[in-house]
């Protein structure tokens, strides 16, 4: 029992579920409202959806706002980010290391619905990307009068 890690096969089996056989992150599939993931790279995210907004939270650590790509299109948005390598020395050697080594990662995320690009904002703060989506004006929910 001593010198076994007690959650080794707990992350053996977090791996095949999340990761495919290319070694690139698995699509997702979401049954509510169509919702669709799909990415590569340590990459975690947060969809909200309001009556008139969408909003997506990016975790993207170790990443310049500089190299971080936002692109969004009708009902679909992709977050691409370059991370540097780690920067060590000659005499310097990694003994472990928890830090992804990815270099680009990103998602693409086909969204609930159809957003208005050219009013869409975002902002990155302390490795957070939050991504503010009005949704256009065909996907706003709108109430029915009964006569």
């Amino acid at each position: 029992m001593f010198g076994r890690d007690p959650f080794s096969e707990i992350e053996k089996l977090m791996a095949e579920m999340f990761m495919s056989p290319m070694g690139g992150m698995r699509t997702m599939k979401m049954s509510s409202g169509g919702l669709e993931v799909s990415g590569k790279g340590y990459m975690p995210i947060t969809l909200i959806e309001g009556d008139n907004n969408i909003k997506v939270i990016a975790m993207i650590p170790g990443v310049n706002k500089e190299d971080i790509v936002v692109n969004a299109v009708g009902d679909t948005l992709e977050i691409r980010a370059k991370r540097a390598p780690l920067m060590i020395t000659e005499s310097e050697r990694v003994i472990y290391s928890e830090i992804p080594e990815d270099g680009e990662i990103y998602r693409t995320i086909k969204l609930p619905a159809t957003v208005k690009e050219d009013t869409a904002s975002a902002k990155f703060e302390n490795g957070m990307l939050i991504v503010d989506l009005p949704k256009s004006e065909v996907s706003i929910k709108k109430g029915i009068n009964i006569e």
